[in-house]
């Protein structure tokens, strides 16, 4: 697999490699394909340690409440690493990992993980780059859930996603969709909440439902619809 045939965000651990580390990381993982709904991590087991790179695809790492109720904490997509806390520290890990839809992942051995770390400051500093980034989302998801209600965090939850789908036209179409209970999970809430404000949203014509897909009619009025619903 060579670099130069795939393409990552400038932002995301991969794209952050020099080629030396790219060539030395690569040159040791192997490649799977997870189909969607497979398990790559199980929350606190403690005998798979390794560390998994994306692709190509898209990985959702979640817990679940005494409860019983799913709880989202962070979406893995093209050129990100996961599993590296376990690795590093030999602790149990600290949530599921479930492919979202089929995804190309590598993997490595936490042994290999951490000798790279140590002997690599490219690495070493992309990793923590990383570190510092989950920690500066999860503190935002702390902070907005203190701060905001459940449909807000829906509204704010759904115009990031279209955001990112968008590139330069007003108009998107999302062919694979989060589900009602995924972004219940997401923004912590029940699936019955998610469904009665995106029927507000349909009626508002912000958001459409075209079969299974997702249609944004117009960006700009999604996010004007979402701040003028904001108090």
């Amino acid at each position: 697999m060579q670099r130069n045939e795939l393409t990552f965000p400038s932002t995301s651990f991969l794209g952050r490699l020099s080629d030396e580390s790219w060539n030395e990381l690569s040159s040791l993982w192997t490649v799977k394909t997870y189909r969607a709904r497979h398990f790559l991590i199980s929350a606190d087991d403690k005998d798979s340690m390794d560390v998994y790179f994306v692709i190509d695809g898209s990985i959702r790492a979640t817990v679940y409440t005494d409860a019983g109720r799913e709880v989202s904490l962070l979406t893995f997509s093209n050129g990100d690493c996961i599993g590296e806390f376990s690795a590093l520290d030999e602790a149990p890990r600290s949530s599921d990992a479930i492919a979202e839809r089929d995804s190309i992942v590598a993997r490595i051995t936490p042994e290999q993980f951490r000798v790279l770390v140590r002997k690599n400051p490219d690495l070493s500093y992309t990793l923590l780059m990383l570190l510092v980034g989950h920690l500066r989302r999860l503190s935002k998801r702390v902070i907005d859930f203190n701060a905001k209600s459940a449909d807000e965090r829906l509204r704010d939850a759904i115009l990031d996603l279209v955001e990112k789908r968008a590139g330069n036209g007003d108009s998107v179409l999302i062919d694979r969709p989060p589900t009602q209970s995924e972004l219940a999970a997401v923004v912590f809430s029940s699936r019955e909440s998610v469904a009665r404000e995106m029927g507000r949203m349909r009626n508002a014509g912000v958001l459409l439902r075209v079969k299974r897909s997702l249609h944004i009619p117009s960006v700009t009025k999604l996010r004007e619809y979402v701040e003028a619903a904001a108090p």
